[in-house]
């Protein structure tokens, strides 16, 4: 009876050897991973920061130097100015997002006063920040991101919200997604108008556009307020 072939004892000792370089090697990635990444975290706060301090014509320049770093670094890490646009965007969709969400997912069937907190939200938060909003969305600049990506991943997020209150009401959720849209759309253009006019003040403007859209909120949610 032939019997198993032994395991010499230098093969498992280079088996071992290889698994423990390789780990190493992905302890090394990652802790490099993590550096750049939180670099990275530490250069968009700078740059967020310069933003708001020079406006929203900013120059790379003028960016990288209030980082403290020089203009090629900056770029090493965002490839040019549309991708630190794309950054910022990111952030500022995610507080947005963050924001909307508190608003509309209130526990309540007043149609009317979540819109209103919605639309509250929004304006609040542009209102807040107009520096890095104009950063954002200004035309005819590189910086420019994507605005009708921009405010369909807004939309989404609402649309998901608006579909979560229509079902708990035992209402048909199916027109989320357009009502989620022309809200965001609608409320964008009054916003955008608004926040470099200030021809009224805030709460005047989000009871205008509450009182346009409500009828229609009152008819999804079957409020006769």
């Amino acid at each position: 009876m032939i019997g198993e072939p032994a395991i010499h004892p230098d093969a498992d000792r280079r088996r071992e050897h290889r698994d423990r370089r390789e780990q190493e090697r992905s302890a090394r990635h990652l802790a490099r991973s993590t550096r750049h990444a939180d670099r990275r975290e530490e250069l968009l706060d700078a740059a967020v920061a310069g933003i708001r301090k020079h406006g929203p014509s900013a120059s790379m320049d003028q960016l990288a130097a209030e980082a403290g770093i020089t203009k090629p670094i900056l770029y090493r890490h965002f490839g040019d100015r549309a991708g630190l646009a794309r950054a910022v965007a990111d952030r500022f969709a995610n507080e947005l997002e963050a924001e909307l969400g508190s608003a509309i997912t209130q526990e309540t069937d007043d149609a009317r006063s979540v819109l209103a907190g919605t639309i509250e939200a929004f304006v609040g938060y542009i209102e807040r920040d107009p520096a890095l909003y104009r950063f954002l969305v200004q035309p005819g600049t590189d910086a420019t991101v994507d605005l009708s990506g921009f405010l369909d991943r807004i939309s989404n997020n609402v649309a998901f919200a608006i579909g979560e209150q229509l079902r708990a009401s035992g209402r048909d959720s199916g027109g989320a997604e357009v009502i989620a849209r022309g809200v965001v759309f609608f409320v964008y253009a009054a916003g955008d108008w608004w926040v470099d006019r200030r021809t009224m003040p805030r709460t005047q403007l989000v009871s205008y556009v509450t009182d346009f859209l409500s009828t229609g909120f009152n008819g999804q949610w079957g409020s006769d307020s």
